[in-house]
């Protein structure tokens, strides 16, 4: 499935280890350090790319590429740079559309859909909340959200829709900016997500730059239809299928709709979209031993505890697997080694949370 009109997976370069959007795309292999590159540079000009860069790095994870003249930030492709200059900093940010405010110093236009805004920032204070969300918009574009997105259509369960959280929503979640959020998933965010932890939003991220055609196994917003839309909750997979073709399963219900059947029929709408979409019939959940809601729902469902692990945040976890295979040949599923990591919904190579009442996502 294309998520996006000409965007692939990554190439990485054999001899300097960049990643790229196109194969072979021409570069220079710079061998600089960030150290080197920042040597000699007074300590105002220092101060302004350390708070611009702390500044990209809360939209998610970023490569920093020093360069002879430039230092780089990258995700799929470069979109901003900085050039520190004695007093000040030009920080140039790579736009969808030509950017309109008197804040530039200077804007170029490449393409129709390729313009780059210069900012003079003169101190650090200056990477304010508007340069803040222009940054978190020039990071969309290096995720090349600025070409024509497709994103995944929703996944239907009897009172819930089940709506891809897109990069955007992540950025804007990963920022704290609610209202950004709001206006992304075009309904009001619960109050309890704005003091949760969203970091493993950024293992989404990265899996999203290395292959936008995992987004459709990633998070979901959990939608209650009707006259006034809600967010009850996220869910979704760690990733895509394994190598062996199991899939793991994540979700978190906000407190006060739990109880509710919501999980139950988020986790079946999921397993039947696997199934039908994609011919998956192998999942897998992780559970906390405390978590009897979670381990009631994964056992009414079928699933068949395979082992125990331990994470590293969450402690013990009992491993459960539903494989219709394994059970109708009266074998039992392979077992689960203690230790092993579990593809959880934030981390990498992880999706949304086990079904354990938690997120969907790193955790």
């Amino acid at each position: 499935m294309s998520l996006a009109e000409g965007v692939g997976t990554l190439w990485t370069c054999p001899t300097c280890h960049r990643r790229f959007a196109n194969r072979n795309q021409w570069h220079a292999c710079s061998t600089i350090g960030l150290d080197e590159q920042l040597a000699g540079k007074s300590p105002e000009a220092v101060a302004i790319f350390r708070r611009f860069a702390d500044e990209v790095r809360r939209c998610g994870p970023v490569s920093i590429i020093p360069e002879r003249t430039r230092i780089a930030f990258a995700t799929r492709m470069s979109f901003a740079s900085v050039v520190l200059r004695k007093r000040w900093v030009d920080a140039g940010l790579v736009f969808g559309r030509r950017p309109r405010s008197s804040r530039f110093h200077r804007v170029e236009t490449f393409s129709p859909r390729n313009h780059v805004g210069t900012l003079r920032l003169e101190t650090p204070e200056q990477v304010d909340g508007q340069v803040g969300r222009w940054i978190g918009e020039a990071y969309l574009v290096g995720l090349q959200r600025h070409i024509r997105p497709i994103d995944p259509p929703p996944i239907r369960a009897p009172r819930l829709d089940l709506v891809t959280m897109s990069p955007e929503l992540m950025v804007a979640i990963l920022r704290g900016d609610w209202d950004w959020a709001a206006r992304i998933a075009g309904v009001a965010i619960p109050d309890e997500w704005t003091t949760e932890d969203w970091s493993w939003h950024r293992v989404r991220l990265e899996q999203v730059a290395d292959d936008p055609a995992v987004l459709p196994w990633l998070a979901r917003l959990m939608i209650l239809r009707g006259d006034r839309q809600e967010i009850v909750g996220n869910a979704g997979f760690h990733g895509p299928p394994d190598r062996a073709g199991m899939a793991e399963l994540g979700y978190h219900v906000v407190g006060r709709r739990r109880r509710m059947g919501f999980a139950t029929e988020t986790v079946v709408a999921l397993m039947e979209w696997a199934r039908s979409e994609h011919a998956v019939h192998r999942f897998r959940a992780s559970i906390g031993p405390w978590n009897q809601p979670s381990l009631g729902l994964a056992r009414k469902l079928g699933f068949q505890q395979t082992g125990v692990q331990w994470d590293d945040e969450d402690g013990e976890e009992l491993v459960f697997e539903l494989d219709p295979g394994a059970v109708a040949d009266g074998e039992p599923s392979k077992v689960v080694s203690p230790g092993r990591a579990r593809a959880r919904p934030g981390h990498p190579a992880r999706s949304p949370t086990p079904a354990r009442g938690r997120r969907p996502g790193p955790r």
